[in-house]
């Protein structure tokens, strides 16, 4: 694990942890069901940003490589739908009509990591609308999150997502995804629509 990811690690756990203290202080204070939910939630992307992290340093060589196998990107999208640490009516939907292809190969694991991060990030910041979408692009599968929150140029740094850990975790996870002389890759636009971002995995 190099220098530079080890320290965004160490900062944004300790960013995290401060955040936790003081809704735990808050919801001792006052016991609240939408605190107690969003502390739920907290500690939910702290876990998923430890394994993460435990997945990268795990690694003999300190690079990932992809096991990659036979994957519905209909059905991997699916499972995102039901992960396990979604906030109570949390704004989750499937882009439809979907055009994603009938099959990929990639590791469904490590790109579960990637997208479980960007889904955390998405919903910090949405206001009201985070889509899943899988297209064929270019002889590359796009994975894509899309929020509807402040986007990468707002104003208001608390309404901006995050290009921590969560970025640097999707593209080592990119980036394991090779195929001859064709690497994986993310990119964090904002929405073609305006307001939001839009995170993508292109795995080839």
């Amino acid at each position: 694990m190099n220098r530079e990811l080890l320290a965004l690690f160490v900062h944004d756990v300790k960013n995290q942890l401060g955040v936790l203290e003081a809704e735990l202080s808050l919801l001792e204070a006052a016991p609240d069901r939408p605190r107690a939910h969003r502390a739920h939630q907290h500690c939910a992307q702290l876990r998923q940003r430890l394994i993460a992290y435990l997945t990268l340093y795990g690694s003999a060589d300190k690079h990932l490589y992809a096991q990659c196998a036979d994957e519905s990107p209909q059905e991997f999208l699916n499972k995102l739908l039901r992960v396990d640490s979604r906030p109570d009516g949390a704004p989750l939907r499937i882009a439809q009509p979907l055009m994603a292809p009938p099959f990929w190969y990639f590791d469904a694991r490590l790109v579960l990591l990637a997208m479980e991060a960007a889904l955390h990030n998405a919903w910090r910041f949405a206001r009201s609308d985070v889509c899943l979408d899988a297209r064929a692009v270019n002889g590359f599968l796009v994975l894509s999150v899309e929020d509807d929150g402040g986007g990468l140029g707002c104003a208001d740094p608390s309404a901006q997502s995050s290009t921590g850990l969560g970025m640097e975790l999707c593209a080592a996870v990119a980036r394991a995804h090779q195929l001859s002389d064709r690497p994986g890759r993310v990119r964090l636009t904002g929405r073609p629509q305006g307001t939001g971002t839009r995170f993508e995995i292109w795995l080839p």
